[in-house]
Protein backbone atom coordinates (compact mmCIF):
# COMPACT_ATOMS: atom_id res chain seq x y z
CA UNK A 1 0.00 0.00 0.00
CA UNK A 2 2.60 2.37 0.99
CA UNK A 3 4.57 1.96 -2.24
CA UNK A 4 1.68 2.74 -4.22
CA UNK A 5 1.08 5.63 -2.68
CA UNK A 6 4.33 6.89 -2.80
CA UNK A 7 4.35 5.81 -6.45
CA UNK A 8 0.97 6.96 -7.69
CA UNK A 9 -0.37 9.20 -4.77
CA UNK A 10 -3.46 9.02 -2.21
CA UNK A 11 -5.47 9.82 -5.43
CA UNK A 12 -4.38 7.12 -8.11
CA UNK A 13 -3.94 4.90 -5.23
CA UNK A 14 -7.57 4.90 -3.77
CA UNK A 15 -8.85 5.23 -7.89
CA UNK A 16 -7.13 1.95 -8.14
CA UNK A 17 -8.50 0.25 -5.10
CA UNK A 18 -12.13 1.20 -5.91
CA UNK A 19 -12.11 0.03 -9.01
CA UNK A 20 -10.57 -3.18 -7.82
CA UNK A 21 -13.08 -3.41 -5.35
CA UNK A 22 -15.85 -2.74 -7.86
CA UNK A 23 -15.05 -5.32 -10.52
CA UNK A 24 -15.09 -7.58 -7.94
CA UNK A 25 -18.53 -6.71 -6.74
CA UNK A 26 -20.07 -6.33 -9.73
CA UNK A 27 -18.76 -8.66 -12.63
CA UNK A 28 -17.52 -11.48 -9.89
CA UNK A 29 -19.56 -11.93 -6.19
CA UNK A 30 -22.92 -10.40 -7.58
CA UNK A 31 -23.60 -12.76 -10.44
CA UNK A 32 -21.94 -15.78 -8.66
CA UNK A 33 -24.57 -15.17 -5.26
CA UNK A 34 -27.54 -14.65 -7.77
CA UNK A 35 -26.55 -17.99 -9.51
CA UNK A 36 -26.68 -19.66 -5.96
CA UNK A 37 -29.79 -18.41 -4.88
CA UNK A 38 -31.74 -19.01 -8.11
CA UNK A 39 -29.57 -22.57 -7.87
CA UNK A 40 -31.94 -23.53 -4.93
CA UNK A 41 -35.29 -21.48 -5.72
CA UNK A 42 -37.35 -24.00 -7.19
CA UNK A 43 -40.24 -22.75 -9.85
CA UNK A 44 -43.38 -25.30 -9.79
CA UNK A 45 -44.84 -24.93 -13.36
CA UNK A 46 -46.98 -26.89 -12.15
CA UNK A 47 -49.75 -24.55 -13.74
CA UNK A 48 -51.60 -25.60 -16.67
CA UNK A 49 -51.97 -21.97 -18.66
CA UNK A 50 -47.91 -21.44 -17.88
CA UNK A 51 -47.29 -24.83 -19.41
CA UNK A 52 -49.67 -24.12 -22.14
CA UNK A 53 -48.00 -20.52 -22.93
CA UNK A 54 -44.57 -22.28 -23.06
CA UNK A 55 -45.68 -24.73 -25.67
CA UNK A 56 -47.11 -21.50 -27.56
CA UNK A 57 -43.86 -19.83 -27.51
CA UNK A 58 -41.68 -22.76 -28.43
CA UNK A 59 -44.19 -23.39 -31.58
CA UNK A 60 -44.14 -19.65 -32.81
CA UNK A 61 -40.45 -20.13 -32.59
CA UNK A 62 -39.75 -23.32 -34.38
CA UNK A 63 -42.30 -21.76 -36.96
CA UNK A 64 -39.93 -18.81 -37.67
CA UNK A 65 -36.66 -20.66 -37.85
CA UNK A 66 -38.53 -23.19 -40.71
CA UNK A 67 -40.29 -19.37 -42.56
CA UNK A 68 -36.33 -18.16 -42.39
CA UNK A 69 -34.81 -21.93 -44.15
CA UNK A 70 -37.57 -21.76 -46.51
CA UNK A 71 -37.00 -18.46 -47.90
CA UNK A 72 -33.39 -19.03 -47.81
CA UNK A 73 -34.02 -22.47 -49.81
CA UNK A 74 -36.36 -20.66 -51.99
CA UNK A 75 -34.14 -17.62 -52.96
CA UNK A 76 -31.29 -20.50 -54.75
CA UNK A 77 -33.52 -20.52 -56.97
CA UNK A 78 -34.13 -16.89 -57.78
CA UNK A 79 -32.02 -14.64 -60.01
CA UNK A 80 -29.42 -12.67 -58.54
CA UNK A 81 -31.05 -9.26 -58.57
CA UNK A 82 -34.42 -10.40 -57.47
CA UNK A 83 -32.86 -11.83 -53.96
CA UNK A 84 -33.50 -9.54 -51.52
CA UNK A 85 -32.14 -9.94 -48.16
CA UNK A 86 -33.23 -11.78 -45.38
CA UNK A 87 -32.58 -9.61 -41.94
CA UNK A 88 -32.01 -12.48 -39.36
CA UNK A 89 -33.86 -12.54 -36.08
CA UNK A 90 -32.27 -11.16 -32.98
CA UNK A 91 -32.84 -14.46 -31.51
CA UNK A 92 -30.13 -17.02 -31.62
CA UNK A 93 -31.61 -20.67 -32.62
CA UNK A 94 -29.91 -23.92 -31.19
CA UNK A 95 -27.13 -24.82 -33.73
CA UNK A 96 -27.34 -28.43 -34.61
CA UNK A 97 -30.49 -29.03 -32.57
CA UNK A 98 -33.28 -30.68 -34.37
CA UNK A 99 -36.84 -29.06 -34.47
CA UNK A 100 -39.74 -30.66 -32.52
CA UNK A 101 -40.95 -32.18 -35.49
CA UNK A 102 -38.13 -34.28 -35.88
CA UNK A 103 -36.96 -32.75 -39.08
CA UNK A 104 -32.97 -32.17 -39.68
CA UNK A 105 -31.13 -29.83 -38.14
CA UNK A 106 -30.79 -26.28 -40.14
CA UNK A 107 -28.47 -26.33 -42.67
CA UNK A 108 -24.86 -25.17 -41.94
CA UNK A 109 -23.47 -21.93 -44.29
CA UNK A 110 -23.33 -23.16 -47.46
CA UNK A 111 -25.46 -26.70 -46.48
CA UNK A 112 -28.52 -25.18 -48.67
CA UNK A 113 -26.33 -24.40 -51.53
CA UNK A 114 -25.47 -28.38 -51.89
CA UNK A 115 -28.32 -29.36 -52.02
CA UNK A 116 -29.79 -30.45 -55.23
CA UNK A 117 -33.24 -29.45 -56.60
CA UNK A 118 -34.60 -32.39 -56.04
CA UNK A 119 -33.31 -32.28 -52.83
CA UNK A 120 -34.31 -28.89 -51.73
CA UNK A 121 -37.83 -28.90 -53.49
CA UNK A 122 -38.31 -32.40 -50.44
CA UNK A 123 -36.90 -30.22 -47.86
CA UNK A 124 -39.39 -27.21 -49.11
CA UNK A 125 -42.06 -30.33 -49.23
CA UNK A 126 -41.56 -30.99 -45.82
CA UNK A 127 -41.13 -27.97 -43.93
CA UNK A 128 -44.64 -27.01 -45.09
CA UNK A 129 -46.07 -29.91 -44.27
CA UNK A 130 -44.40 -29.19 -40.57
CA UNK A 131 -45.44 -25.34 -40.83
CA UNK A 132 -49.49 -26.59 -41.11
CA UNK A 133 -49.16 -29.00 -38.54
CA UNK A 134 -47.51 -26.10 -36.31
CA UNK A 135 -50.59 -23.56 -37.30
CA UNK A 136 -52.77 -26.08 -36.29
CA UNK A 137 -51.27 -26.84 -33.24
CA UNK A 138 -50.91 -23.27 -32.48
CA UNK A 139 -54.84 -22.29 -32.84
CA UNK A 140 -55.44 -25.16 -30.59
CA UNK A 141 -52.91 -24.27 -28.24
CA UNK A 142 -54.02 -20.89 -28.35
CA UNK A 143 -57.65 -22.30 -27.61
CA UNK A 144 -57.20 -23.78 -24.57
CA UNK A 145 -54.98 -20.82 -23.03
CA UNK A 146 -58.25 -18.66 -23.79
CA UNK A 147 -60.23 -21.28 -21.88
CA UNK A 148 -57.56 -22.62 -19.41
CA UNK A 149 -58.76 -21.63 -15.77
CA UNK A 150 -55.50 -22.85 -14.19
CA UNK A 151 -52.89 -20.78 -12.58
CA UNK A 152 -50.54 -18.62 -15.19
CA UNK A 153 -47.65 -17.62 -12.49
CA UNK A 154 -45.27 -20.24 -11.23
CA UNK A 155 -44.61 -21.06 -7.32
CA UNK A 156 -41.47 -20.27 -6.22
CA UNK A 157 -39.66 -21.96 -2.92
CA UNK A 158 -36.46 -22.79 -1.51
CA UNK A 159 -35.52 -26.21 -2.29
CA UNK A 160 -33.00 -28.48 -3.47
CA UNK A 161 -34.96 -30.53 -6.15
CA UNK A 162 -33.43 -28.30 -9.15
CA UNK A 163 -30.69 -30.68 -8.35
CA UNK A 164 -32.63 -33.94 -6.86
CA UNK A 165 -35.27 -33.44 -10.38
CA UNK A 166 -32.00 -33.94 -12.55
CA UNK A 167 -32.74 -36.38 -15.38
CA UNK A 168 -30.76 -39.82 -15.14
CA UNK A 169 -29.72 -38.91 -19.15
CA UNK A 170 -28.47 -35.27 -17.77
CA UNK A 171 -26.39 -36.76 -14.84
CA UNK A 172 -24.80 -39.12 -17.04
CA UNK A 173 -24.14 -36.03 -19.51
CA UNK A 174 -22.33 -34.54 -16.75
CA UNK A 175 -20.52 -37.36 -15.96
CA UNK A 176 -19.49 -37.64 -19.47
CA UNK A 177 -18.31 -34.45 -19.78
CA UNK A 178 -16.17 -34.29 -16.67
CA UNK A 179 -14.45 -37.34 -18.47
CA UNK A 180 -14.57 -35.55 -21.73
CA UNK A 181 -12.70 -32.63 -20.32
CA UNK A 182 -10.13 -34.52 -18.55
CA UNK A 183 -9.22 -36.50 -21.92
CA UNK A 184 -8.87 -33.15 -23.73
CA UNK A 185 -6.58 -32.10 -20.74
CA UNK A 186 -4.56 -35.16 -21.13
CA UNK A 187 -4.06 -34.72 -24.97
CA UNK A 188 -3.06 -31.02 -25.02
CA UNK A 189 -0.32 -31.95 -21.84
CA UNK A 190 0.69 -34.79 -24.47
CA UNK A 191 1.24 -32.31 -27.28
CA UNK A 192 2.08 -29.26 -25.00
CA UNK A 193 4.63 -30.51 -23.19
CA UNK A 194 7.69 -31.71 -25.90
CA UNK A 195 6.73 -27.84 -27.40
CA UNK A 196 7.25 -26.33 -23.91
CA UNK A 197 9.99 -27.98 -23.74
CA UNK A 198 11.84 -27.24 -26.85
CA UNK A 199 10.85 -23.57 -26.55
CA UNK A 200 12.18 -23.30 -23.19
CA UNK A 201 15.69 -25.49 -23.93
CA UNK A 202 16.23 -23.50 -27.38
CA UNK A 203 19.69 -21.80 -26.92
CA UNK A 204 18.63 -19.69 -30.86
CA UNK A 205 16.47 -16.52 -29.65
CA UNK A 206 15.21 -16.57 -34.10
CA UNK A 207 14.33 -20.37 -33.39
CA UNK A 208 12.40 -19.52 -30.22
CA UNK A 209 10.20 -16.05 -31.60
CA UNK A 210 9.18 -18.25 -34.66
CA UNK A 211 7.89 -20.93 -32.34
CA UNK A 212 6.19 -18.75 -30.09
CA UNK A 213 4.92 -16.53 -33.08
CA UNK A 214 3.72 -19.98 -34.65
CA UNK A 215 1.72 -20.48 -31.73
CA UNK A 216 0.39 -17.13 -31.02
CA UNK A 217 -0.62 -15.58 -34.49
CA UNK A 218 -3.45 -18.18 -35.21
CA UNK A 219 -5.37 -16.47 -32.02
CA UNK A 220 -5.35 -13.20 -33.53
CA UNK A 221 -8.66 -14.76 -35.33
CA UNK A 222 -11.32 -15.35 -33.39
CA UNK A 223 -12.76 -18.68 -31.68
CA UNK A 224 -15.33 -18.75 -33.85
CA UNK A 225 -13.28 -18.63 -37.32
CA UNK A 226 -11.19 -20.76 -35.76
CA UNK A 227 -13.48 -23.74 -35.07
CA UNK A 228 -15.18 -23.16 -38.74
CA UNK A 229 -11.71 -23.24 -40.30
CA UNK A 230 -11.32 -26.64 -38.46
CA UNK A 231 -15.09 -27.92 -40.05
CA UNK A 232 -14.11 -26.73 -43.44
CA UNK A 233 -11.06 -29.34 -43.15
CA UNK A 234 -12.65 -31.78 -41.38
CA UNK A 235 -16.12 -31.73 -43.48
CA UNK A 236 -17.37 -34.47 -45.46
CA UNK A 237 -16.98 -32.37 -48.57
CA UNK A 238 -13.89 -30.76 -46.79
CA UNK A 239 -10.20 -30.35 -47.74
CA UNK A 240 -9.00 -33.30 -45.75
CA UNK A 241 -11.27 -35.19 -47.85
CA UNK A 242 -9.90 -33.21 -50.93
CA UNK A 243 -6.24 -34.62 -50.37
CA UNK A 244 -7.69 -38.22 -49.68
CA UNK A 245 -9.00 -37.90 -53.10
CA UNK A 246 -5.99 -36.47 -54.40
CA UNK A 247 -4.18 -39.73 -53.71
CA UNK A 248 -6.62 -41.92 -54.82
CA UNK A 249 -7.36 -43.46 -51.53
CA UNK A 250 -10.99 -42.52 -51.55
CA UNK A 251 -13.10 -41.24 -54.40
CA UNK A 252 -15.33 -38.47 -53.32
CA UNK A 253 -17.44 -38.71 -56.48
CA UNK A 254 -19.03 -41.68 -55.53
CA UNK A 255 -19.67 -40.34 -51.94
CA UNK A 256 -16.65 -42.15 -50.09
CA UNK A 257 -16.09 -38.76 -48.18
CA UNK A 258 -15.30 -39.76 -44.27
CA UNK A 259 -17.14 -37.78 -41.93
CA UNK A 260 -14.37 -36.65 -39.44
CA UNK A 261 -16.80 -33.74 -37.36
CA UNK A 262 -20.04 -34.94 -35.48
CA UNK A 263 -17.59 -37.03 -33.20
CA UNK A 264 -16.06 -36.41 -30.42
CA UNK A 265 -12.59 -36.88 -31.75
CA UNK A 266 -13.28 -34.39 -33.95
CA UNK A 267 -14.65 -32.35 -30.98
CA UNK A 268 -11.74 -32.71 -28.84
CA UNK A 269 -8.83 -32.53 -31.76
CA UNK A 270 -10.97 -28.43 -32.17
CA UNK A 271 -10.60 -27.99 -28.40
CA UNK A 272 -6.91 -29.22 -28.36
CA UNK A 273 -6.11 -26.61 -30.71
CA UNK A 274 -8.20 -23.96 -29.38
CA UNK A 275 -6.57 -24.10 -25.63
CA UNK A 276 -3.06 -25.05 -26.77
CA UNK A 277 -1.97 -21.71 -25.08
CA UNK A 278 -3.22 -22.01 -21.84
CA UNK A 279 -0.95 -25.49 -21.75
CA UNK A 280 1.75 -24.29 -23.42
CA UNK A 281 2.99 -21.02 -21.77
CA UNK A 282 2.63 -22.11 -18.24
CA UNK A 283 4.52 -25.32 -18.47
CA UNK A 284 6.99 -22.99 -20.63
CA UNK A 285 7.14 -20.49 -17.89
CA UNK A 286 8.05 -23.33 -15.19
CA UNK A 287 10.56 -24.77 -17.49
CA UNK A 288 11.97 -21.64 -18.40
CA UNK A 289 13.20 -21.57 -14.65
CA UNK A 290 14.98 -24.77 -14.80
CA UNK A 291 18.84 -24.73 -14.52
CA UNK A 292 20.11 -25.91 -17.80
CA UNK A 293 23.20 -27.18 -15.73
CA UNK A 294 21.18 -29.83 -14.34
CA UNK A 295 20.04 -31.45 -17.94
CA UNK A 296 24.09 -31.59 -18.72
CA UNK A 297 25.09 -32.91 -15.71
CA UNK A 298 21.85 -35.65 -15.75
CA UNK A 299 23.42 -36.59 -19.67
CA UNK A 300 26.68 -36.52 -17.97
CA UNK A 301 25.59 -39.16 -15.54
CA UNK A 302 24.31 -40.99 -18.02
CA UNK A 303 20.79 -40.55 -17.56
CA UNK A 304 18.03 -41.51 -20.31
CA UNK A 305 15.79 -39.17 -21.64
CA UNK A 306 13.46 -40.53 -19.75
CA UNK A 307 14.69 -40.34 -16.76
CA UNK A 308 15.92 -36.60 -16.90
CA UNK A 309 11.92 -35.48 -17.96
CA UNK A 310 10.57 -37.47 -15.06
CA UNK A 311 13.52 -37.16 -13.08
CA UNK A 312 14.13 -33.38 -13.18
CA UNK A 313 12.46 -31.38 -15.46
CA UNK A 314 8.33 -32.63 -14.66
CA UNK A 315 9.16 -32.48 -11.11
CA UNK A 316 10.19 -28.51 -11.64
CA UNK A 317 8.06 -28.15 -13.95
CA UNK A 318 4.97 -29.12 -11.74
CA UNK A 319 3.02 -25.79 -10.78
CA UNK A 320 3.19 -25.26 -14.27
CA UNK A 321 1.64 -28.22 -15.53
CA UNK A 322 -0.80 -27.70 -12.74
CA UNK A 323 -1.63 -24.36 -14.12
CA UNK A 324 -2.25 -25.36 -17.42
CA UNK A 325 -4.03 -28.77 -16.62
CA UNK A 326 -6.49 -26.66 -14.63
CA UNK A 327 -7.24 -23.66 -17.01
CA UNK A 328 -7.83 -26.44 -19.93
CA UNK A 329 -9.95 -28.72 -17.94
CA UNK A 330 -12.02 -25.64 -16.73
CA UNK A 331 -12.42 -24.26 -20.59
CA UNK A 332 -13.02 -27.65 -21.65
CA UNK A 333 -16.02 -28.41 -19.25
CA UNK A 334 -17.45 -25.51 -19.67
CA UNK A 335 -17.12 -24.89 -24.11
CA UNK A 336 -19.92 -24.61 -25.59
CA UNK A 337 -18.77 -23.39 -29.20
CA UNK A 338 -16.93 -26.35 -30.14
CA UNK A 339 -19.71 -28.88 -29.71
CA UNK A 340 -22.02 -27.36 -31.17
CA UNK A 341 -20.07 -26.24 -34.26
CA UNK A 342 -18.25 -29.40 -34.75
CA UNK A 343 -20.92 -32.01 -32.97
CA UNK A 344 -23.90 -30.47 -34.89
CA UNK A 345 -26.34 -32.33 -32.79
CA UNK A 346 -25.14 -35.79 -34.11
CA UNK A 347 -22.41 -36.71 -31.34
CA UNK A 348 -23.39 -36.77 -27.48
CA UNK A 349 -24.20 -33.70 -25.71
CA UNK A 350 -21.97 -31.84 -23.63
CA UNK A 351 -23.41 -30.30 -20.06
CA UNK A 352 -22.76 -27.21 -21.22
CA UNK A 353 -24.78 -27.23 -24.21
CA UNK A 354 -27.57 -28.44 -21.42
CA UNK A 355 -27.17 -25.04 -19.30
CA UNK A 356 -27.68 -23.34 -22.47
CA UNK A 357 -30.62 -24.78 -23.33
CA UNK A 358 -32.00 -24.83 -19.71
CA UNK A 359 -31.56 -21.19 -20.03
CA UNK A 360 -32.58 -19.87 -23.23
CA UNK A 361 -35.01 -23.00 -24.46
CA UNK A 362 -36.51 -24.38 -21.34
CA UNK A 363 -36.70 -21.08 -20.03
CA UNK A 364 -35.65 -22.26 -16.72
CA UNK A 365 -32.89 -20.00 -15.50
CA UNK A 366 -32.86 -21.40 -11.70
CA UNK A 367 -32.22 -24.66 -13.13
CA UNK A 368 -29.85 -23.83 -15.81
CA UNK A 369 -27.92 -21.88 -12.20
CA UNK A 370 -28.54 -25.28 -10.35
CA UNK A 371 -26.86 -27.25 -13.84
CA UNK A 372 -23.91 -24.41 -13.66
CA UNK A 373 -23.36 -24.56 -9.65
CA UNK A 374 -22.95 -28.25 -10.23
CA UNK A 375 -20.64 -27.86 -12.92
CA UNK A 376 -18.39 -24.60 -11.43
CA UNK A 377 -18.48 -27.45 -7.67
CA UNK A 378 -17.20 -29.96 -9.96
CA UNK A 379 -14.20 -27.73 -11.37
CA UNK A 380 -13.29 -26.79 -8.04
CA UNK A 381 -12.96 -30.38 -6.85
CA UNK A 382 -10.47 -31.12 -9.82
CA UNK A 383 -8.87 -28.17 -9.24
CA UNK A 384 -7.83 -29.19 -5.63
CA UNK A 385 -7.10 -32.79 -6.85
CA UNK A 386 -4.91 -31.16 -9.46
CA UNK A 387 -3.32 -29.11 -6.52
CA UNK A 388 -2.98 -32.16 -4.22
CA UNK A 389 -1.32 -34.48 -7.30
CA UNK A 390 0.89 -32.56 -8.10
CA UNK A 391 1.58 -31.13 -4.79
CA UNK A 392 1.51 -27.59 -5.66
CA UNK A 393 0.29 -24.56 -3.24
CA UNK A 394 -1.50 -21.15 -4.02
CA UNK A 395 1.88 -19.81 -3.90
CA UNK A 396 3.36 -22.40 -6.18
CA UNK A 397 0.73 -21.77 -8.77
CA UNK A 398 1.03 -17.90 -8.34
CA UNK A 399 4.79 -18.43 -9.19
Amino acid sequence: MSALIKTYGRGMTALFFALVAAWILLMILAPAFRTIQRAFIYEDRAGATAMVAIDIDRAYTEKFQLDQEAADIRALDMPAAAVTPVVPSMGVPSMGTPSAGGLPSLPSAGGATAMSLEERAARLAAIAARVAELETAIADLEAKEDTSSGEAGMQERYSFENFTTMSGIHFRIFLLTLLYAFCVTVLSFILCYPVAFVAATTESRGKLTVMLLLLVIPYAINELLRIFSWVMILEKNGILNGVFDALGLIDMEAGEGIRFVASNGAVFLVMVYAYVLFMVFPIYNTIDTLDKNQLEAARDLGASSWRIHTRVVIPHAKPGIAVGAIMTFMLSAGSIAAPEIVGRGLHPDWFSQLIYRRFFEADSWNQGSAYSLALLVACVIFIFATMRLFKVGIRDIAK
